[in-house]
């Protein structure tokens, strides 16, 4: 029996490296934003003062991406996106 593939999560040194263009990936955009969105909300208790400073240190850190995205998504929810830069 042939051993199935799973890319994500180890891809063989044999297999093409290029992503498979998917039918849903619109679909699938949208779940990883959803799930973006869920963990933001995660970060409800933090007071909006302490959460810009969160981000601008994280930004002064040059922490990760998606750390990033995600106090940026969470500053969205509570409409403080003008702030960030402030």
């Amino acid at each position: 029996m042939p051993e199935r593939s799973y890319p994500y999560l180890v891809a063989n040194s044999s297999e093409v490296k290029t992503p498979v263009k998917n039918v849903h990936e619109g679909h699938l955009d949208m779940v990883a934003a959803r799930r973006l969105s869920d963990k933001a909300s995660l970060l409800r208790p933090l007071k909006d003062e302490h959460l810009l400073e969160v981000y601008r240190e994280a930004k002064k850190m040059n922490l990760s991406n998606e750390f990033i995205e995600l106090l940026e998504e969470a500053l969205s929810i509570r409409q403080l996106s003008h702030y960030r830069e402030a």
